[in-house]
């Protein structure tokens, strides 16, 4: 548990409003990253075999995902910058590039799932799936006590 709570700290450290003057450097991101792969190897709790198959479609499969985080911590740094003084115009230019990036993500992982399924059984997906799910919703739980809605 008290990985878990590390990761989701220092996941938090990535995307919150404290953080938009200083970004994660490379080496903290390269952390962070490492540290959920192993609670996900853990999870999974995989063979030697299965685990060198499924480590290159993972690791394929989590660039991508921090490509769409990171436009994720571009959206909310600008509504940041522009929240005290934030127009309907820019409300709604933010409000279609957070559903962008949302429908990206999504068809991310739709488009993953061919992928994880040659190299896991469809029960191991859905568990890697919800672990997943699970660390992402910790993540927003988090960010929602930090960002505040909209004035």
């Amino acid at each position: 548990m008290k990985k878990f709570i590390g990761f989701i700290s220092l996941l938090i450290a990535l995307t919150s409003p404290s953080s938009f003057a200083a970004q994660p450097n490379q080496m903290e991101v390269e952390q962070l990253m490492q540290k959920k792969k192993q609670l996900v190897l853990k999870g999974l709790n995989l063979s030697a075999e299965e685990r060198a198959e499924f480590l290159p479609v993972y690791n394929a499969y989590q660039k991508e995902l921090l490509k769409s985080n990171s436009q994720l911590v571009l959206i909310i740094n600008e509504f940041a910058k522009k929240y005290d003084a934030l127009t309907n115009v820019k409300a709604k230019e933010l409000l279609e590039k957070w559903l962008n990036q949302q429908q990206i993500e999504l068809n991310l992982k739709k488009n993953y799932v061919p992928k994880f399924e040659k190299v896991m059984s469809k029960k191991e997906l859905m568990r890697y799936y919800q672990m997943e799910n699970k660390l992402k919703t910790a993540a927003n739980a988090q960010m929602i006590q930090i960002i505040p809605l909209a004035k």
